[in-house]
């Protein structure tokens, strides 16, 4: 399975953050007078995208916290080929009837990661190797204005089926298998990669559309192929 989705998984678990179980909602109404639900996502004509209210690329951290309310930790991430990730997560976040972990990806310059990093003051190692440094408060207070760079939305229900996704997203342009239980669905139209888990949760994690790269070894949407929803479908 690609490392990305375990590292997600691994950094969830590593920062304590409690799952709390909840049905998929039922009430339509609810749902359709709001604007900030994981299908609702807009294109811009300049290729960056918004969802949960929020304009990836141009929306900061600020805003971030004045819609999910205060991140229960802010992490750097160092991988081993030397790319560094600045992370805030969020707990339980609830938007109408759905509940939802989410991870923002920030965008900070290069001389600012820098400083976090030799101003870290604790290190740990996520599942895959990479450095997971925790940032001091002052640091941490200095990230209002960072804008966002992704967003990764892991709902708390456990076991959505693929057909609760093809309904509102609609058939994905492309997909990979990548294990014996997760298999990727691609949405470059609107920059969203979809992790379908037989066992764990599923991962939505939102980028903007002109930034979006299918990576290799996918199979692409064609008239009477259906995509594959597990490893077992994914071999017919």
């Amino acid at each position: 399975m690609a490392s990305k989705w375990v590292w997600i998984a691994g950094g969830l678990l590593l920062a304590g953050l409690a799952i709390w179980f909840v049905t998929p909602p039922a009430d339509h109404q609810q749902t359709m007078q709001r604007t900030d639900l994981p299908w609702q996502v807009s294109v811009e004509p300049d290729g960056s995208s918004r969802v949960f209210d929020l304009h990836i690329s141009d929306s900061t951290l600020n805003e971030a916290i004045a819609k999910f309310g205060n991140p229960e930790a802010v992490a750097l991430y160092i991988r081993e080929s030397g790319t560094r990730d600045l992370e805030t997560y969020f707990g339980t976040v609830t938007m109408g009837p759905l509940k939802a972990k989410i991870i923002l990806s920030l965008q900070v310059d290069a001389q600012r990661l820098d400083a976090f990093e030799a101003n870290a003051i604790k290190q740990e190692f996520s599942a895959e190797g990479h450095r997971k440094l925790l940032l001091n408060s002052e640091d941490k207070q200095s990230l209002g204005d960072a804008r966002i760079r992704g967003i990764t939305y892991i709902p708390t229900y456990r076991g959505l089926e693929a057909d609760f996704f093809r309904e509102r997203f609609g058939e994905p342009a492309a997909w990979k298998v990548e294990d014996e239980e997760h298999v990727q669905w691609f949405y470059p139209d609107i920059g969203m990669t979809l992790l379908l888990s037989e066992e764990g949760r599923e991962i939505l994690q939102y980028r903007m559309p002109r930034d979006f790269v299918m990576p290799e070894g996918v199979e692409l949407q064609s008239p009477g192929k259906s995509p594959a929803e597990s490893s077992e479908s994914g071999k017919e």
